[in-house]
């Protein structure tokens, strides 16, 4: 049964969407009057999305001022992308013997989507794959709570050293990424479990 989500939780993937792709930058302040506008929504659930926003460490709430996007320290962010790395190899662990020839496909088609995504310099179509490409293998990892405290923490360590770059930077960033992709689906294939850690840890930590 598909999981139907709450207005807010929709309004809290949208902005937060928008924060990765770049398109609201580290210390813009969130428009609600053209969230409201743009979703059709009312100013309650959107209300409580960037209240859950700053709750999650994603955004400032500045009295009087309205919703800013949080600028991460980078230490922080680098140590946060060490525990991911960790939490990630253990998931892909537990879901090596779960991944059968369907998510296999899939995760072959995410990787040929961020190429596509790449050639065509297309920021949403990239991330919206690499994000599927993850959740693949969580998904089938057995472990709700490891996988949904993975997704908490990317949402807080997004990589927000890269969206002020201009395009061409950002495409030879994801060739370089995706290149880990390939790696990473090439030992989920051959079953190589200690080889899909490796890769998966230096996806994190390495870039």
């Amino acid at each position: 049964m598909a999981i139907i989500k709450s207005l807010s939780d929709q309004v809290y993937e949208y902005v937060f969407h928008l924060i990765k792709i770049g398109k609201i930058a580290v210390g813009d302040k969130i428009d609600e009057a053209e969230l409201i506008k743009h979703l059709g929504i009312s100013r309650t659930p959107i209300r409580e999305a960037l209240i859950q926003m700053t709750s999650d460490n994603l955004l400032d709430n500045v009295p009087r001022k309205g919703f800013f996007v949080k600028m991460i320290d980078e230490e922080e962010m680098q140590e946060c992308f060490a525990v991911i790395a960790q939490l990630d190899s253990y998931a892909v662990e537990l879901a090596m013997p779960n991944i059968e020839k369907d998510r296999m496909q899939r995760l072959s088609t995410a990787v040929d989507k961020m190429n596509l995504a790449i050639s065509r310099a297309d920021a949403d179509m990239y991330y919206d794959w690499e994000q599927e490409f993850h959740t693949i293998y969580r998904e089938v990892c057995g472990n709700k709570v490891l996988a949904n405290l993975i997704n908490e923490l990317t949402r807080k360590a997004f990589r927000t050293e890269f969206y002020g770059q201009d395009a061409e930077n950002m495409v030879e960033y994801w060739k370089f990424t995706n290149k880990d992709h390939l790696e990473i689906l090439e030992a989920i294939e051959t079953k190589d479990v200690k080889r899909a850690q490796r890769c998966i840890v230096l996806h994190w930590t390495e870039h």
